[in-house]
């Protein structure tokens, strides 16, 4: 803890004022005044105390000894355990530059459209918000050498097209500072992937009195892990601008291009600012996160079913008086329809299993996978580019389950006029065989997605999509049959609509495993048991 020279009082970081401050007498101190009290040489570490939560396992670092009442990583109230450690002190630092307030604000903005957020999650007190210096690797790249682009253009001559070539070449010369990556390995790469960038504007020499009044996570990534990465960034940066500068860039032939070999020249540790907020239920914990210089914010935002429900409900009931007054659809269209959309919620929902596999796993976190795996020397393999974010967000997840209550409420007629031929009471074979075909494919990706299940740690039992097989084989058997009542077409009806709705129930509930992730720290420390 820092003592004020005045009072003796604590004196800590102010953001408002960029100084340090003494909260008992108000005095303004430069943060470098506390640099070195008794004038010894400078040294390559620095005192921290270390604080590691009986919960989680998780570990952070503070100068202020005072500063340990819960924990930033599971959100737990508990006391930490602590001990003193000296650790090795990093080049640079950005201080915050956005309050405790601000980054309330700023959260409250990004989740207030999220309307089937739990309560208790998007009503958090500004205290829940905890500030936090992550470490993080920052590269300074160059490139220099010749680079050669084929290019071409093409007009109309008469009846002819024809097309130029050129090959275009020049000489390189691109410098790359400041590239960086986070150095935690508790620090999931998608969530500081989210919250970046940082500008190097505000970035200063590391005092160990930033520190004061914060947490601060440890490096425990080595500095090797993200070196193809930022490689590859600027590989592909370069390749872009002189795409644009090319001559006749719109008839670019990509193939023809290659620019120089890019060369880390120097590597630098630094720690960057970061609000954190940990929302935990039960052995899972969703994560918001505010960048403490430019206030751009991440956030896992859980789904509350009983919202959710209610609201799809009511989207239900407000669709069907509408559609049923403009629409009438017999019950064998119906019946296609309702295999229809069972194939979509298994195809969906097999999807999902996916994903949280893929998360728990840590296939995309390159941190995680170094700091269990590889040593210093090494580097880790980058995983496969993907398309998009790869977890479902809460809107994609409304418009999926208010499409389908819609098409059930308001009785299918989206799907009516294109397959209404196809399924009159003339043609009951086209229909066993439309709805056969429908079974085949629900079943493939039941079977995908237990085999996917049964290799999780967080989820047991077998997909849900295995009741929408049972209820699409009931709709089958019905048609097979062909009864003259309608009353039999209408239970298979009943029963597929009741397996789409057991499905999407544990896809919501999928949903949340995906948007609160597992207890942190458990995988990095031997012993315990992280569903105790």
């Amino acid at each position: 803890m820092l003592q004020c020279p005045n009072c003796g009082g604590s004196v800590v970081f102010d953001i408002a004022t960029q100084q340090m401050k003494c909260q008992s007498c108000s005095s303004i101190f430069n943060p470098y005044d506390f640099k070195y009290a008794n004038g010894a040489e400078e040294s390559t570490e620095y005192d921290v105390t270390v604080f590691k939560c009986p919960q989680c396992g998780g570990e952070i670092a503070s100068t202020d000894e005072t500063a340990a009442a819960f924990c930033s990583y599971c959100g737990s109230s508990n006391v930490l355990e602590s001990r003193i450690s000296k650790e090795k002190k990093p080049q640079l630092i950005i201080p915050f530059k956005k309050t405790k307030q601000q980054c309330k604000e700023l959260f409250a903005k990004k989740v207030g459209k999220a309307l089937f957020a739990p309560s208790d999650y998007k009503n958090c007190k500004v205290e829940s918000f905890r500030g936090i210096y992550m470490p993080y690797w920052m590269y300074d790249m160059s490139q220099n050498g010749q680079v050669t682009a084929k290019t071409s253009t093409s007009h109309r001559s008469g009846d002819y097209i024809i097309t130029d070539h050129y090959l275009c070449s020049g000489n390189l010369q691109a410098v790359y500072n400041g590239v960086s990556y986070d150095a935690s390995s508790s620090f999931a790469d998608d969530i500081s992937g989210e919250i970046a960038p940082y500008s190097v504007k505000d970035i200063t020499t590391f005092t160990p009195a930033y520190l004061s009044g914060y947490y601060a996570d440890i490096a425990d990534v080595p500095v090797g892990t993200y070196t193809n990465s930022a490689k590859t960034s600027a590989d592909e940066y370069s390749t872009d601008y002189v795409k644009k500068k090319t001559p006749f860039s719109k008839e670019f032939v990509e193939s023809g291009l290659k620019v120089p070999t890019t060369v880390v020249n120097v590597t630098r540790s630094a720690m960057f600012p970061v609000w954190f907020m940990a929302y935990r239920r039960g052995n899972r914990v969703a994560y918001a996160t505010v960048n403490g210089q430019t206030g751009k914010v991440s956030a896992d935002v859980p789904i509350s079913i009983s919202k959710y429900l209610v609201c799809a409900m009511i989207a239900a009931l407000i669709c069907f008086p509408i559609l049923q007054f403009f629409f009438t659809i017999t019950p064998h269209t119906m019946m296609i329809i309702a295999s229809i959309i069972s194939m979509l919620v298994a195809i969906m929902y097999n999807g999902e299993m996916k994903k949280i596999l893929a998360l728990e796993t840590h296939e995309d976190d390159l941190g995680y996978k170094a700091r269990k795996n590889t040593p210093d020397s090494k580097q880790v393999k980058q995983p496969k580019k993907k398309k998009g974010k790869g977890l479902m967000d809460v809107s994609q997840a409304i418009g999926i389950g208010i499409f389908i209550f819609f098409l059930l409420g308001a009785g299918g007629s989206i799907f009516g006029g294109i397959i209404s031929s196809l399924s009159s009471d003339e043609t009951p074979i086209v229909r066993a065989v439309i709805i056969l075909i429908v079974l085949v494919i629900i079943i493939g990706v039941t079977v995908s997605a237990n085999k996917k299940i049964s290799q999780m740690i967080y989820k047991n039992g077998f997909a849900a999509s295995v009741w929408t097989s049972i209820a699409v084989g009931i709709l089958l058997l019905i048609t097979v049959i062909n009864p003259v009542g309608d009353i039999y077409y209408y239970i298979a009806i009943a029963a597929s609509i009741v397996g789409v709705l057991i499905t999407l129930l544990d896809m919501m509930l999928c949903f949340n495993l995906m948007a609160m992730r597992p207890l942190p720290q458990f995988k990095m420390y031997q012993g315990g048991d992280d569903r105790a």
